[in-house]
């Protein structure tokens, strides 16, 4: 009786392992590697932005023209681009990144006597550069661009010292910065931009305010020609905002009217997109008193209307990478700051789809990561950081996060238990394709 049972339990054994392969064939199971697997965020990353490569074309370009002393061409197509109101992929204006490839070999050299502490070789080069062009006392243009290579080179003295900190030192690099300072706002000075219909002009009249006697007195109504010259501009907004902090010639209460004023003036262009621009790099300069003045639904309303209008990758990153990098830190849920960073979620889950690594990497620069291919790495570093950290409550189910052209889906990590099933509802579309009653039991 014992044999006879035994034998037919072989039976069963047999017949069960014909009619159902056993677990282990490899027929459905992926292969899992030895390793941990763990479960990730997979974005695509772009090895350079497309804005970052059409800078690079536009100020290739103005460097060519210059190194082959064809300055009419060169004044040409300044003028060309500024009237037109020319600007990259990102925003950036065509006639700045010609200016400055055009003076990029002379400011490269009288950068690296700024080094050597030497500020008389330093105005040499640019005095050469102003020889070598034709009219550029009477072209707006050139003396634009001229303009343009005496500021970079002002802001060079800014940095630290490479030969010394001493006392003699600094005043040496303060004198030098005044200098070249004052050369440009010569230079620039004798155009009018509403004459010459030039955003370009104007956008230098206002980065040189300081030499003005009365800086306090001229820097709105400056920045307010400018902003009705070319409205499109975020770079504007930004500026007007960094030079009404209270560090340079405002305050937080005029920073704020100015805000309010600004984003009325821009509203067909960037509905209250203006109020944004205007606050948003005076909130990340380290004056966080700033945080008790801003209205944080403004600003809130205005990134969504920045991105309503321009729905664009570079867009998405700049603003992602604002709120998730720029503004990151400890803050009551309740305060400007976290309403504001809080952002990043819907920015990530609506519209990020790439990322842009050298945005990343400016959005809070990092010294330690000099060259094109550290500050890559380093901005797709940080992306993915604040992504892991925003995604964390997935990722710990054993989810993969992968962002698609339609939205934001999450999957199961193969070879990592999940304790969640896939389901319609956990996947982040488009907010327009989103169904938000989907339901979802698991």
């Amino acid at each position: 009786m014992f044999h006879s049972v035994r034998a037919l339990g072989k039976r069963v054994t047999s017949f069960h392992a014909t009619a159902h392969p056993a677990a282990s064939s490899d027929e459905g199971v992926p292969d899992c590697p030895p390793e941990n697997v763990r479960p990730q965020v997979d974005i695509p990353i772009r090895s350079m932005s497309p804005d970052a490569a059409e800078q690079g074309r536009i100020r290739i370009q103005g460097r060519y023209l210059a190194r082959q002393d064809d300055w009419e061409t060169l004044s040409c197509g300044l003028r060309q681009a500024d009237e037109d109101r020319a600007a990259t992929l990102g925003g950036t204006p065509v006639a700045r990144l010609l200016g400055e490839g055009a003076g990029s070999d002379a400011v490269d050299s009288a950068c690296g006597a700024v080094s050597r502490n030497d500020p008389t070789a330093a105005r040499a080069i640019l005095y050469s550069l102003r020889d070598c062009m034709d009219r550029s006392e009477e072209d707006a243009w050139l003396a634009h661009t001229l303009a343009l290579a005496h500021l970079a080179v002002a802001r060079a003295w800014e940095g630290p010292s490479g030969a010394g900190t001493t006392p003699e030192f600094g005043a040496l690099r303060h004198d030098a910065r005044a200098q070249h300072l004052e050369i440009a706002h010569r230079l620039i000075s004798r155009f009018d931009p509403i004459e010459c219909n030039s955003a370009a002009i104007a956008a230098l009249r206002c980065a040189l305010v300081e030499v003005d006697a009365r800086p306090a007195c001229r820097v709105i109504d400056d920045y307010e020609d400018l902003i009705d010259l070319d409205p499109a501009c975020a770079d504007h907004m930004r500026a007007l905002g960094r030079d009404l902090v209270p560090s340079r010639f405002g305050s937080w209460e005029k920073l704020d009217r100015e805000a309010r004023r600004t984003a009325a003036r821009v509203s067909d262009v960037w509905g209250m997109g203006g109020y944004s621009w205007v606050w948003f790099d005076a909130l990340c300069s380290g004056e966080t008193r700033g945080f008790a003045y801003v209205e944080a639904e403004l600003f809130v309303e205005g990134l969504h209307d920045i991105l309503a209008r321009r729905p664009d990758q570079h867009m998405a990153n700049t603003l992602a990478a604002y709120c998730g990098q720029s503004l990151s830190g400890a803050a009551s849920s309740r305060a400007p700051r976290a309403r504001i960073a809080d952002s990043f979620g819907w920015i990530v889950q609506d519209h990020l789809r790439e990322i842009h690594p050298d945005i990343w990497a400016r959005a809070q620069p990092n010294p330690s990561a000099p060259g094109t291919a550290g500050i890559q790495r380093a901005g797709g570093t940080r992306a993915l950081s604040a992504l892991r950290g925003h995604f964390a409550h997935q990722l710990e189910r054993g989810r993969t996060v992968r962002f698609t052209e339609a939205g934001v889906a999450l999957e199961p990590t193969p070879c990592v238990p999940c304790a969640l099933a896939p389901c319609a509802g956990l996947t982040y579309p488009r907010r327009d394709q989103r169904d938000e009653d989907t339901a979802c039991l698991t």
